[in-house]
């Protein structure tokens, strides 16, 4: 089985960077991938795999909406609208300073909404335990669509 794929959408490569050390730290076994505006990951995520491409999905998201202009309300609406992108976890993950919780980007399909930790060593656990957590969904969800072989 290959690793799982989790996908952030983050201007700030330091976010990135801290996220990628407590994957390793943590011996997480999985791909971190990066975008640093939603418009390019919607292009690979829904429109390559309209155009033929067979990317594999992202596991879940993370999704900094304090970067884009809609709030992240127009990529989390994209990827509930894509047929095989709509079941992938997306976390909003806002910088702290960024406004109350949205509720419309609950209501449009996010799974979950964590603003960062101010500190690095808060921001590693929080990022750690969110991705542990839907990590163990989507395993859990595998396991129950996977047809058990019987002799």
């Amino acid at each position: 089985m290959k690793p799982p794929i989790i996908l952030m959408i983050e201007s700030n490569g330091e976010a990135v960077e801290l996220a990628r050390f407590a994957l390793w730290r943590s011996n997480f076994h999985c791909v971190l991938q990066w975008y640093d505006e939603a418009d390019a990951a919607i292009n690979r995520l829904l429109y390559a795999r309209r155009d033929g491409g067979n990317g594999e999905l992202p596991a879940m998201i993370f999704l900094d909406p304090g970067m884009m202009e809609n709030n992240g309300l127009d990529f989390i609406l994209a990827m509930k609208a894509g047929r095989a992108t709509r079941a992938v976890p997306i976390v909003v993950f806002p910088d702290p300073d960024y406004p109350p919780a949205l509720p419309e980007l609950i209501e449009a399909g996010a799974s979950e909404y964590l603003l960062k930790p101010a500190s690095a060593d808060a921001y590693i656990k929080v990022f750690l335990e969110c991705a542990q957590h839907w990590g163990k969904r989507r395993r859990s969800r595998a396991a129950r669509e996977t047809p058990s072989s019987s002799s």
